[in-house]
């Protein structure tokens, strides 16, 4: 799956046309539908994952969600998500999403919490009920954030990031705000930081909010 780094991003017609795992209560697989009509008011349980992207200075990479997207439309949430399709390693999906959402490529993927779950419903009526494993990646490429599902982003650090939701939980995803109470996420960053706490790839081309 490292080629998708490279390579011409997926279509949003080919990404309407992901099979999505669906789940039973035990998280054993048992079927499989098409993402553009897995996501309703009755949204069956499925698998799916969280990334959040770390630089080398411990800080973390949040993103708004556009505009166009169906769901919480405009906040802001972790690095990127995503769905593993059938057959596919966790971690490779994690890396065919970041080349999709981010036009980037990422190393050091670490499992961080592998047994989060959680259901929400948006303000349209519309639920997330998902087994979200959470992972951190460190980031290895410049951004090249994808319009179709990135409308803004920035650096900033866990700390601040934790207060900050903590103070306006409304402008974030639910499930980042239950994901950062979750100690092996919000303790991630700091396993990153270098000795002089300087960032090594140069990717701050949206905002930056040191």
């Amino acid at each position: 799956m490292r080629e998708h780094a490279m390579g011409q991003r997926q279509t949003l017609e080919e990404i309407d046309r992901e099979l999505v795992i669906l789940l039973d209560e035990s998280a054993r697989p048992i079927g499989t539908a098409e993402k553009s009509e897995v996501h309703t008011d009755r949204t069956p349980l499925h698998q799916a994952f969280s990334c959040y992207l770390l630089n080398e200075a411990g800080e973390v990479l949040m993103t708004r969600r556009a505009l166009s997207k169906t769901t919480w439309p405009g906040v802001w949430t972790n690095s990127f998500c995503g769905h593993p399709a059938p057959g596919e390693l966790h971690e490779d999906a994690v890396m065919r999403r970041a080349a999709y959402e981010l036009g980037a490529t990422v190393a050091e993927i670490r499992l961080a919490a592998p047994d989060f779950r959680y259901r929400a419903v948006d303000a349209s009526g519309i639920v997330e009920n998902e087994i979200c494993p959470v992972y951190t990646a460190t980031i290895a490429s410049a951004l090249r954030p994808n319009p179709d599902e990135v409308a803004e982003w920035a650096w900033i650090g866990m700390d601040a990031l934790v207060a900050t939701v903590r103070q306006a939980p409304f402008a974030f995803s639910p499930w980042l705000a239950m994901q950062l109470a979750l100690p092996g996420v919000a303790g991630a960053a700091h396993s990153v930081v270098t000795s002089d706490g300087r960032a090594g790839v140069d990717t701050r081309a949206g905002v930056d909010t040191r």
